[in-house]
């Protein structure tokens, strides 16, 4: 399969196309966004068990839960995202589809081994990639950063924190953290979406990400940039109207505030779940996604 160049202005759309998913069956897309939203919450569920039974969490256990958070986000998270990714295309494609279909990636022959395949890889180049950095940059470089840090942490309050100068390359250094990050994230939505909806194997579907990330770099900077901006004006307007409910909540009891406000605060959640896949979805499509046949490991076996 072969990967598209698009313009700059594609990122804007993707942003545009996600904003705008749910037609056709918004009960199954918001549905199945705050389902996978639920089951993300497991490993915080857990980590908040263990500390409660055992107060202080020994260095062990936090290692433990940190395994056990990696390990739920690559064998569970990660075929669930699939599940959702196919979700999306089955409702753009009209096939009948509800919010529970994200689970039947587990199912045998749905391809979850081989999402979890393309993930595992891609976690170790994102590795190899940030250590590379890392390494280019050298120790020293990191030792006087942190020396920075430590003068912030240790800032009394109302006072002007004495702040070292910082290491020469610095910007240098973020702004290559943030081209790469941007690569990156399009790198992982490709091949990410070849896994769920694409027939390519593991080695393909990673291969088709790294060139189409390379190829579509610029609408992927200015996606980044529409997101940065979309983000912030969307937390501003849900930080007010969870401040006005939880004001309005507090002339009778501030716990009634919170309760006020939970709803609008998950409703926010699933929005920014539906969004986040509808732009991978719509990257991919462009990109990845014509004349796929979806049939066996694609998107159309997801109606129960």
């Amino acid at each position: 399969m072969t990967t598209r160049a698009m313009g700059p202005v594609a990122g804007f759309g993707w942003l545009k196309q996600a904003i705008n998913q749910g037609g056709g069956n918004p009960k199954a897309v918001f549905g199945g966004a705050g389902l996978l939203m639920l089951v993300a919450l497991v490993p915080t569920l857990v980590q908040i068990v263990v500390q409660g039974g055992m107060g202080a969490v020994s260095a062990t256990a936090t290692v433990g839960l940190l395994g056990f958070s990696v390990l739920y986000s690559l064998l569970v998270m990660g075929p669930l995202f699939a599940g959702y990714l196919r979700l999306l295309h089955a409702n753009e494609s009209g096939a009948p589809v509800h919010a529970t279909s994200i689970f039947q990636i587990f199912q045998a022959g749905q391809g979850a081994g081989r999402v979890i395949g393309v993930l595992l890889l891609v976690l170790v180049l994102g590795l190899l990639l940030f250590g590379a950095i890392a390494l280019a940059f050298g120790g020293d470089f990191f030792a006087e950063m942190a020396v920075v840090m430590q003068a912030l942490e240790s800032a009394e309050p109302g006072e002007a924190p004495v702040i070292p100068a910082l290491p020469s390359g610095t910007g240098t250094l973020f702004a290559l953290l943030f081209i790469v990050g941007v690569f990156f994230n399009g790198l992982y939505s490709l091949a990410l979406g070849q896994a769920a909806l694409g027939r390519a194997g593991v080695g393909q579907s990673l291969a088709d990400g790294l060139l189409g990330a390379l190829k579509n770099l610029l609408p992927l900077l200015v996606l980044t940039v529409a997101v940065l901006v979309a983000g912030l004006i969307a937390l501003f307007v849900l930080a007010l109207g969870v401040a006005l409910l939880m004001a309005l909540g507090s002339f009778i009891n501030p716990a009634l505030g919170m309760v006020l406000a939970a709803p609008l605060y998950f409703a926010a959640m699933v929005a920014l779940y539906v969004v986040m896949f509808g732009v991978i979805y719509a990257m991919w499509r462009d990109i990845c996604g014509g004349g796929v046949d979806t049939a066996a490991g694609g998107g159309h076996e997801v109606a129960a």
